[in-house]
């Protein structure tokens, strides 16, 4: 499936996605503790009886096994040296399992690896990492890829991104969020889907996080600034906990329905279940989904355009306040003077950054991390040299305006 087809797949429809894959395989004897890829790859006719149920019930689109399958949280168990095969498999496993009634999503998400400055991990090696993943699932059959239960959205820019520079797939993108209403990392539902459409995701929404009544009023917050199809997949409500301290889901089939039914209302047209769901909840979707409306979507070119910070959103009109900084080879040499500039335009509601030179990767990075140490502004960025201006916006932790 390339983007035109999945845009044709989305377009006037509700699409159904699968139910849970984890809590399922706990249900299955999945132990504690073990690596998910590689037990799912062990156990293939539990995987085949789960997705084929999943399909009988409705399913169109399912998630492969492959959700941690990058080299570097399988180096948590000495597997780092599996990546390609596992992916390979599972991505085998789910075409089988679908039998060409439903589409195979190849899965990715954390990596567990925190990026530079909170951490070790550099951008472009992150990217790297997704990509070694990507390449397995496309060439495995993958019919579109899904980077999902992401907190970072910094990480979630770095999946699509890799995505988007290794093949041709449609990218749904999904974050979790906490009861508050934020990531982990202080991402509002809003410039999450700001900044991952921005990305290059064909598809953004929010997954896991709790139960679909709780997750309603973070869809609307999304949809305000979503100029792609939202998507929705949550938990089977809020969990308690058992004695052995195993998470236990309880909201059942017909409740779910009630409250995803309000999250089609706010505008999801991609919907499933994550933690706790099963056929059954996919099945009773599936029969609620035929009987209502589909969302009406904006023309894109009646909606603003946006700039976002990882935690502030902007729209850009005419009122907008926005300061501009002159950025030359020569500021290099003198990044005090560059942090001072931006403190004296404190004032400003966004900074236009203008690349006079042909910068480098390395010398557009320490730019950007210059100017965001002294503030939290949204950004934008002008340049003569095509390179740098795609530089600046690849390396950007948010969504920049151009000029």
């Amino acid at each position: 499936m390339d983007q035109k087809k999945f845009k044709e797949l989305t377009d006037g429809k509700i699409i159904l996605l699968d139910g849970a894959t984890g809590t399922c395989l706990q249900k299955a004897g999945m132990p504690a503790g073990v690596c998910q890829e590689l037990w799912a790859s062990e156990h293939p006719d539990i995987i085949l009886e789960l997705q084929k149920g999943y399909v009988d019930a409705g399913s169109q689109i399912i998630y492969a096994p492959t959700f941690t399958a990058n080299r570097y949280h399988l180096r948590e168990y000495g597997l780092q040296d599996e990546t390609v095969r596992l992916n390979r498999e599972l991505v085998e496993l789910s075409k089988a399992a679908a039998g060409g009634r439903a589409y195979v999503a190849g899965d990715l998400s954390m990596t567990g690896a925190q990026l530079y400055p909170m951490g070790d991990m550099g951008f472009d090696e992150l990217v790297d990492i997704y990509k070694e993943q990507i390449t397995a699932l496309a060439e495995a059959g993958a019919d579109l890829l899904v980077v999902e239960t992401m907190m970072s959205l910094q990480e979630a820019r770095a999946a699509v991104i890799a995505a988007r520079e290794t093949c041709s797939l449609p990218v749904m993108a999904t974050m979790t969020f906490q009861e508050n209403g934020r990531t982990l990392y202080g991402t509002d539902p809003s410039v999450a889907a700001a900044v991952l459409q921005d990305a290059g995701a064909d598809a953004v929404g929010i997954n896991c996080s709790a139960g679909p009544d709780l997750m309603v009023p973070m869809i609307e917050k999304m949809a305000v600034t979503a100029r792609v199809p939202l998507i929705a997949k949550p938990n089977a409500g809020k969990p308690s906990f058992d004695k052995a301290g195993n998470a236990v889901y309880n909201m059942d089939p017909g409740t779910f329905c009630s409250h995803a039914e309000k999250l089609i209302n706010a505008g999801v047209c991609i919907i499933g279940g994550c933690c706790g769901t099963t056929q059954e909840h996919i099945r009773a979707l599936a029969e609620r989904a035929e009987k209502m409306p589909i969302p009406v979507w904006e023309e894109r070119s009646k909606m603003p355009e946006l700039a976002a910070t990882e935690r502030t959103l902007l729209v850009i009109d005419k009122e907008t306040k926005t300061e501009s900084i002159i950025c030359s080879r020569d500021t290099l040499k003198n990044l005090d003077a560059l942090m001072d500039e931006t403190e004296e335009k404190e004032d400003a509601d966004a900074l236009l950054i203008i690349f006079e030179d042909s910068l480098d990767s390395e010398e557009v990075q320490e730019v950007l991390e210059t100017v965001r140490e002294v503030t939290d502004k949204p950004l934008g960025f002008q340049a003569c040299d095509k390179n740098v201006l795609a530089l600046a916006r690849r390396y950007y932790a948010g969504c920049a305006f151009v000029r």
